[in-house]
């Protein structure tokens, strides 16, 4: 098991096609890789949603939208190998 759970390229584009079959208009604002953790900010369905990720594999997600919030976060989870 590798010690950092991060989004690389390739988990990455894993991610936005899951999430794509799911919400048609799903994009990827703007990824920022910081010291402890990777952020990630993505719109959908017009709402924008707020992910981090910790180098332990923990994820959490933020948005106006608690529930889109949430399944966002699930869709992530799963591409990571987390559940």
């Amino acid at each position: 098991m590798p010690r950092w759970r991060w989004l690389n390229d390739e988990l990455l584009v894993k991610f936005v096609t899951r999430a794509r079959n799911r919400w048609s208009d799903f994009e990827v604002l703007r990824i920022v890789q910081k010291r402890r953790k990777q952020l990630l900010y993505v719109r959908v369905q017009g709402m924008n949603v707020k992910l981090i990720i910790y180098p332990d594999g923990t994820v959490r997600s933020f948005g106006r939208s608690e529930g889109l919030a949430l399944a966002v976060k699930r869709v992530l989870e799963r591409v990571l190998g987390v559940e």
